[in-house]
């Protein structure tokens, strides 16, 4: 079942009224608009020319038969080898318009007959009328505003069939989402439900800076990775505040400062020396202290390490990229994996989970009280419908930890914001994540990540994707030792990664009153529909 929201514009409320135009629009927010140059010119109003008509370029108007092309081609596409369920506002016109497009594909329009002439895909009884829908529901359609119910920031452009089937989608979602007595319906559409609301997020994206002033601790730590010349600092602004990252510009060249906890020196200059057992065009090295045979140098109440700054952009989403990032980081990984490190990093073990915040999770009533007051709107309703299979789930992935084993050499959070791409050169950044952990979830973590960047920056449609991944990505896992192996348990490891990453931000915030990691709660609940819906 593939849902398509749709409205029309027409000469009027008759039964020979004519198509003025027509707008089309999936779960996803895929669309499709087009309108018409060949409706009844007799048939039109003042109100029509004023509130229609006035505001589509005419010029782009097409004929019926060509628009009864573009939209059969349109749906085609949509359907696959599923039927198409199109959402209408009413039980009139608009459907009927729709469906007799199709009589442009008969020799004869007027032996055009709606059982016997419409495609597969349409012909059938399961098309839904959203009014009948809010009537089930108890919402009362005489003062029904479709503005306030689906709740916009900015309304649109009324009467303009596209905005109308837009607005539509979002009170449907709305509806299906919160109407218990729907529940039935809601559980039928599945996951596809969320796909106008996920693949809409991101917490490592569009970093800020602002200028810093050359405090004595700054001068302090960059004289000592580079010459006592003049310099300039930014910060860059993130999220995640345990560390801190600034460039620095002196003598026309930019570098890098990162500053963290003196408690994690020791760690990071590890880290640091273990970049060596690396080719250098790779994963980015960190510099040395001047004149010194270490990397990290300390002040009083902070360490601090520098990075040469890298030509390149992070990577942008572009699909045509993701072959060479994929195979890249494989290469990476087996690099990683391929040493014998004696050192005390630290360890990232998946298959130690907190015993009092599983209790929290399965205590429903508190689960749901405080999680969903803590979430969107659409993922808090995600959480409430899906409850149960989410215990479920994540039962079956804590009983499954014993493939949780974290003794592999890995970088534990490969994602888009941590590769720089030049042209076909690809390099990878944060050494701080590089540590102990399980092999397979950290491959498909950074396969997830790296290719839900595509879908999220809109530069690939899911349905493109996952053609992508079989003829272009899964190849080069199967190639690879390390990500042969995971392809065995792709899903276990992707979703365990999730559920643990959601583990940490609840056990933070409910055991330790610590707010520090809530800024992602609701992109990993997110994460979990988006991984389902890519892989599954």
């Amino acid at each position: 079942m593939k849902l398509v929201f749709f409205d029309t514009e027409f000469t009027g409320e008759r039964a020979d009224t004519t198509l003025v135009s027509i707008g089309l629009v999936t779960l996803s927010g895929e669309s499709a608009y087009f309108t018409l140059n060949d409706y009844d010119q007799s048939q039109v109003s003042d109100w029509l020319k004023e509130n229609v008509l006035s505001m589509i370029d005419s010029s782009k108007s097409v004929s019926s038969k060509e628009a009864a092309e573009g939209i059969r081609v349109w749906l085609e596409k949509q359907a696959g080898d599923d039927k198409i369920s199109l959402v209408s506002f009413g039980k009139t016109n608009d459907i009927i318009l729709l469906f007799n497009l199709w009589k442009n594909f008969k020799e004869d329009p007027s032996q055009f007959h709606f059982l016997y002439d419409l495609p597969p895909y349409l012909n059938h009884a399961e098309h839904i009328d959203f009014c009948t829908l809010l009537v089930t529901a108890g919402v009362s359609l005489s003062s029904f505003d479709k503005e306030k119910y689906a709740m916009l920031d900015k309304v649109g452009k009324k009467h303009n069939a596209l905005y109308d089937a837009e607005l539509l989608r979002s009170c449907f979602l709305r509806l299906v989402l919160e109407s218990d007595i729907l529940y039935q319906f809601r559980n039928r559409i599945g996951f596809a439900l969320f796909d106008g609301i996920v693949f809409s997020e991101e917490t490592n994206l569009n970093f800020t800076t602002s200028h810093v002033e050359n405090g004595s601790q700054f001068s302090n730590a960059i004289e000592n990775f580079l010459s006592n010349d003049l310099f300039s600092v930014k910060q860059i602004s993130k999220q995640n505040q345990q560390s801190s990252i600034y460039i620095v510009e002196q003598k026309n060249k930019k570098y890098i400062l990162r500053s963290f906890p003196l408690a994690e020196s020791r760690i990071v200059e590890d880290q640091s020396e273990l970049l060596n057992l690396l080719p250098e065009d790779v994963m980015i090295r960190p510099m040395y202290v001047a004149d010194k045979n270490h990397y990290v140098f300390n002040t009083s109440d902070l360490s601090f390490i520098m990075y040469p700054y890298l030509d390149g952009e992070p990577f942008n989403g572009r699909p045509e990229k993701l072959t060479n990032i994929i195979d890249s980081a494989m290469n990476l990984f087996e690099l990683l994996n391929s040493k014998q490190v004696n050192s005390k990093l630290v360890t990232l073990d998946y298959s130690i989970w907190n015993v009092d915040v599983l209790n929290l999770w399965k205590n429903k009533n508190f689960f749901l009280d405080k999680i969903v007051n803590e979430v969107s709107a659409p993922i808090g309703n995600y959480i409430k419908t899906y409850y149960d299979e989410i215990i479920q789930e994540l039962e079956n992935v804590i009983e499954n930890r014993d493939k949780f084993f974290s003794n592999a050499f890995v970088h534990a959070d490969l994602n888009h914001s941590n590769v720089v791409v030049d042209d076909e050169k690809v390099r990878f950044i944060d050494l701080e994540d590089l540590c102990f952990s399980n092999a397979g979830i950290s491959v498909t973590h950074c396969v997830f990540k790296i290719c839900r960047h595509s879908i999220f920056t809109k530069q690939m449609k899911l349905s493109e994707f996952k053609r992508k991944f079989e003829i272009g990505i899964r190849p080069i896992l199967e190639k690879r030792k390390i990500s042969q192996d995971t392809l065995l348990d792709f899903n276990l490891y992707g979703i365990a990664r999730i559920y643990f990453d959601l583990f940490t931000i609840t056990e933070y915030f409910f055991l330790r009153k610590d707010r520090r990691y809530m800024y992602d709660l609701n992109k990993k609940f997110s994460n979990l529909i988006e991984f389902k819906r890519m892989f599954n």
